[in-house]
């Protein structure tokens, strides 16, 4: 049985790069799988994600959420790690619960040669619509070993929807 390749490989060798870059060159389909491959490489890691204008470029992507209730209380938490407590910023209004902040490059303080950066980087914001009434004065949020959690109390539910007779018009 004779085994062959899908895709277009060279042996590797000391031009097996620059051998392959010219098997890429020649076939189209190669270089769509490899830039296919690193886009899904890159979606994987966490550094790309969607601005406001709809294109995709490298930066933060949204912290991760989980949002939980008990009889009392509606709970968020994100993961956020290599950042504190003054690096997040979180409000409430109008039924939403908005969690923003920045996490900042560590090289860039020490004065230190960057080879490889795999680690994103930048703002990111997080908006998580919530459906049920909550007593925002005491909204509370705790930040512990790269986790946030913020307490929503409930609040008392609005009266009960009342059901309104249709009359005939005359």
């Amino acid at each position: 049985m004779v085994r062959r390749s899908l895709f277009p490989v060279t042996d590797a060798g000391p031009q097996g790069r620059v051998a392959n870059r010219d098997t890429m060159a020649r076939d189209p389909f190669s270089a769509l799988q490899t830039e296919m491959m690193r886009f899904f490489d890159d979606l994987r890691r966490g550094g790309l994600e969607a601005p406001a204008g709809g294109a995709m470029g490298p930066g933060i992507a949204a912290p991760q959420v989980d949002v939980q209730e008990d009889d009392s209380n509606l709970y968020v938490s994100a993961e956020m790690p290599g950042m504190t407590e003054d690096d997040v910023e979180v409000t409430y209004n109008d039924g939403v619960l908005r969690i923003a902040g920045e996490k900042r490059s560590e090289q860039e303080d020490q004065g230190r040669q960057v080879h490889v950066t795999e680690r994103a980087y930048g703002r990111f914001e997080r908006q998580i619509p919530l459906s049920r009434a909550i007593n925002d004065d005491q909204i509370n949020a705790e930040f512990r070993n790269g986790v946030l959690t913020v307490t929503l109390p409930k609040a008392q539910e609005a009266e009960q929807a009342r059901r309104i007779e249709v009359q005939r018009a005359d």
